[in-house]
């Protein structure tokens, strides 16, 4: 087959490897209940995290009963040190993730609020504790929600498209990650040089993998574009990275097990110096560079990220192949030159 004919169903089974990788870690880390929860948990750990669900709690007690309001700033301090705090509410936090999920996925009727139960009564506990004065009129205290997701706008309709999703997810991952499979089996079976394909399958790995490890970055970065202040960007980093931090690490492991596979063929490292001589290729190169340059005036932090990952690989693949690369035998470009005949023969002197 014709060389572009490999690199097409190369450049196929990354496309298809990068979506099923992504699928794979959704059903492992999203999709699965208890993964969720947690996740979810562990996202708690963090004291912006824990600071914000505490300024939820008390604004929607405030909210709920404004006789409170005159003690809003005791309120919040109650809910953080004397309920987010206490050993009991963890596990009550990941009920109500586990909760949470399942109405999203199974039941779109269901509320999806992650509400921790017995959070109102133990508020109020508090509230008593430290201000007995108030005591009196300290109403009781429902279960607020942390987080709500809406049955309207476009929350509904993730809601009404999460159950078919979800049930969709794992034979289209399975089909995906097979079709990469076959697809690279294709290009390594139908080349003329099986060395050169091999080579051509562990980079079209290591570019799924670096692929998803720069977008889960790409995302983080547009989706922290969105706040202006690091507190919140704090608390969005600490959910993102309880939830896609992993996947991450995904996509650079399969990126360096890819780059390793293609140094140890032995194939000669590609010249980046080599400039296309068809105008096609030309006029493809500068639009690639134009859009290059475009994305680094719009996104800088985004191409930091990139630019790093492409010299981390750069460096990868150049010490596997310095590592894998078979020696050669000593004295074989000396004796060549000193007279060695194509069938064997020296003319030098022997001893």
């Amino acid at each position: 087959m014709a060389r572009r004919g490999i690199i097409a169903l190369l450049a196929v089974a990354a496309a298809c490897l990068l979506a099923a990788a992504v699928g794979a870690y959704a059903r492992y880390a999203v999709l699965d209940e208890q993964a969720f929860a947690d996740r979810a948990a562990q996202s708690l750990a963090s004291d912006e995290v824990q600071s914000e669900a505490a300024a939820r709690i008390a604004d929607r007690a405030v909210a709920e009963h404004p006789e409170l309001a005159v003690a809003e700033a005791a309120i919040e301090d109650a809910v953080l040190s004397g309920v987010i705090e206490d050993p009991s509410f963890a596990p009550a936090f990941r009920t109500a993730a586990a909760r949470m999920h399942r109405a999203i996925f199974d039941d779109r009727d269901a509320p999806a609020e992650l509400t921790t139960p017995g959070s109102g009564a133990a508020l109020r506990a508090e509230l008593v504790d430290r201000l007995p004065f108030l005591a009196p009129r300290i109403p009781r205290i429902a279960d607020a929600p942390v987080l709500a997701v809406r049955r309207s706008g476009p929350e509904g309709t993730l809601r009404t498209l999460a159950p078919p999703a979800a049930a969709l997810a794992g034979p289209v991952t399975a089909a995906l990650a097979l079709a990469g499979l076959v697809f690279l089996l294709v290009a390594v079976a139908v080349a003329s040089d099986r060395r050169h394909a091999v080579w051509g399958a562990g980079l079209a790995v290591a570019a799924a993998g670096g692929l998803v490890a720069a977008g889960v970055t790409g995302a983080h970065d547009l989706l922290m574009a969105q706040f202006d202040t690091r507190y919140g960007d704090a608390v969005v980093t600490a959910v993102w990275n309880a939830f896609l931090a992993d996947l991450r690490l995904w996509g650079l492991a399969a990126c360096g097990i890819g780059l390793v596979a293609a140094a140890a063929t032995g194939h000669p490292r590609p010249a980046l110096r080599r400039s296309p001589t068809q105008p096609l290729g030309r006029t493809a190169r500068a639009l690639a560079l134009l859009a290059v340059a475009a994305l680094a005036l719009q996104l800088p932090l985004l191409m930091l990220h990139v630019a790093a990952i492409a010299l981390a690989a750069a460096a990868v693949y150049v010490a596997a192949g310095d590592l894998f690369t078979p020696r050669r035998a000593p004295g074989r470009r000396g004796s060549r030159a000193a007279g060695t005949s194509p069938a064997g023969s020296s003319t030098a002197p022997l001893r």
